[in-house]
């Protein structure tokens, strides 16, 4: 199984609903067996599957939250159907802000290394695991660059949106540093609008400073994905036939394309 952590500091730049409809996506139209792991304390994810009222309500012992907390569930007491075949969830808690600690080197070494203990436990069941994180690079976020194989920073093509791109990769450098060989993936430009000129300008720029780093398929901004979001479906549920499904097929696509040959050691570790 491979492990694909998405990951920017800076919040509001369409991660989390790229994860949402990029494993629906992943699932239901290319056939991969996907588990989709949220380890955001908002759990924005979860409650784009379940909605705000289900997800509040979950017991925190059914989420990621003892996982953080440096146990070992069993997969059967964590991981949830979603409802769409060959997709299952690992749901995000509130519970878990107490192990989002600002400084993560703090944080107990067994702590950091559960979810990459558990998603190694579970690796036969699943071709991919996609982690949602929290719009900052804290105790949860390192977590899950520790767990994983790579790393895609989704970038909107605004100044804000670009902004968190060197402190996501000083955090990489230090997960790296502790020992973790997460690679970075590539860069993916989200909620883009292709006739804004501002939008145009800044996707060149990051280009021409990353070249073949930065996925050649991009996210749209567009009405079908939140739409689809509040009906609790992904954008192939939704409207498979539009443009919008057809672009984060290409964006799933190219992922596994990047991802190619490259497979996981014993530990769970792309070699």
């Amino acid at each position: 199984m491979l492990v694909v952590t998405l990951l920017n500091q800076k919040g509001g730049v369409g991660k989390t609903s790229c994860t949402h409809h990029l494993s629906g996506t992943l699932a239901s139209v290319l056939g991969k067996r996907v588990l989709i792991v949220d380890a955001d304390p908002q759990a924005s994810l979860t409650q784009g599957w379940w909605g705000p009222s289900a997800t509040r309500t979950l017991d925190p012992s059914s989420t990621i939250a003892p996982i953080l907390a440096g146990d070992l569930p069993h997969p059967g007491q964590v991981i949830h159907e979603t409802g769409l075949a060959g997709l299952h969830l690992v749901p995000g808690s509130r519970a878990a802000s107490v192990y989002n600690v600002a400084d993560p080197t703090t944080a107990s070494r067994e702590s950091r290394e559960t979810l990459r203990e558990f998603l190694v436990e579970v690796a036969g069941d699943y071709d991919l695991a996609l982690i949602d994180c929290p719009p900052n690079l804290y105790g949860c976020s390192f977590a899950a660059l520790a767990a994983s194989n790579h790393l895609v920073v989704p970038v909107q093509p605004e100044d804000y949106g670009a902004q968190g791109i060197a402190d996501v990769l000083d955090s990489l450098d230090l997960v790296r540093s502790e020992g973790y060989p997460v690679t970075l993936l590539g860069y993916l430009l989200t909620m883009v609008q292709s006739r804004r000129a501002l939008h145009q300008v800044y996707e060149a720029n990051v280009r021409e400073a990353y070249g073949d780093l930065v996925f050649a398929a991009r996210m749209p901004e567009a009405a079908e994905f939140p739409e689809a979001i509040a009906q609790r479906k992904t954008i192939t549920q939704y409207k498979p036939k539009g443009a919008a499904a057809k672009a984060i097929r290409a964006i799933a696509e190219e992922l596994l394309s990047r991802t190619e040959g490259v497979q996981p050691t014993a530990k769970g570790v792309a070699a």
